[in-house]
């Protein structure tokens, strides 16, 4: 018996909710370990945190679009769902420095941790969308 879930005649993988997971990672990443820059001693935030909460709706709006997928039968709306998510992908990769301004200095941990973290998970995000398009194609 192989191990997967029956949902009314579509057969769902574990394999499949690996988009999804990255999109979580993506989202809890952006937003604990690779956050941005901390709250200035006044209590306000520099431009950075705004580009970290950016990303991490991106990465939120992501991880939704792998998940339903997952549990979508219809193959065109597949196809649909993972064209948002790339093209939800690629708005992310573009957020930290490009869309949203940072700080002045590029030793700030916004452009050392954050962007590298965010501009990586963007691609990986990308690609299982591709993946995902071919294999909705395919089936």
């Amino acid at each position: 018996m192989k191990n997967h879930m029956k949902l009314k005649n579509h057969t769902i993988s574990p394999l499949s909710l690996i988009p999804a997971a990255a999109g979580v990672l993506f989202t809890a990443g952006v937003l604990t370990v690779f956050s941005a820059c901390q709250m200035k001693d006044d209590g306000t935030f520099m431009h950075c945190h705004d580009a970290q909460n950016a990303a991490a709706v991106c990465g939120a709006v992501i991880a939704v679009l792998f998940l339903l997928s997952a549990f979508v039968n219809h193959r065109i709306i597949r196809i649909i769902l993972n064209i948002l998510a790339a093209g939800t992908s690629c708005i992310a990769f573009f957020i930290p420095g490009t869309i949203i301004p940072m700080c002045m200095m590029h030793t700030m941990r916004c452009y050392t941790i954050m962007q590298p973290f965010v501009r990586i998970m963007a691609v990986i995000t990308a690609a299982l969308a591709v993946r995902g398009i071919v294999r909705a194609l395919k089936h």
